[in-house]
């Protein structure tokens, strides 16, 4: 008996190559053109600046805290039990309170909208962190954002 084996998966190699002059050099213009696009994205990347995270550090911190203070107190529930412990009239207090910690806030909320919407696009910086900063640093965000200059790319430091 004659079996035929009918297995096609066992090929010999390829006799015309994969790589001819014409595809090689093909692969090398687009590994140019693909390094020539990296260079441009790094030229166009912005540069990393510490004013750039959302953090609330030094006196952004301090100012947001003490505003907080205020406001807590001036608005909190258990402010009038508080003061007529510690023998202050809490009416009074409260009123006089009540303003300057809705100056605090209005100050603030005007700080974020001057940040972001008005002087950190003008300055290439991201609009979203410095609305917060404005938000919670009120205008010492707002003094630290005019203080800082354009934020540039990569490329316009490296040609400087």
């Amino acid at each position: 008996m004659n079996v035929v084996n009918t297995d096609n998966t066992n090929k010999g190699p390829r006799q015309t190559p994969i790589w001819t002059p014409e595809k090689l050099d093909e692969a090398g213009r687009k590994a140019g053109q693909a390094q020539a696009w990296a260079r441009k994205a790094r030229m166009g990347e912005l540069k990393k600046d510490p004013y750039e995270v959302l953090a609330v550090e030094g006196e952004l911190r301090v100012y947001s805290i003490i505003v907080a203070i205020i406001i807590a107190v001036a608005f909190g529930n258990a402010t009038p039990t508080a003061l007529t412990m510690i023998g202050i009239d809490s009416d009074g207090a409260l009123d006089v309170l009540k303003i300057p910690s809705l100056a605090l806030a209005a100050a603030g909320l005007g700080s974020a909208v001057a940040n972001g919407v008005a002087l950190a696009p003008g300055k290439k910086r991201s609009s979203f962190i410095w609305f917060l900063k404005g938000l919670f640093g009120g205008p010492l965000a707002v003094r630290q954002l005019r203080e800082l200059g354009d934020l540039k790319t990569i490329g316009e430091t490296e040609g400087q």
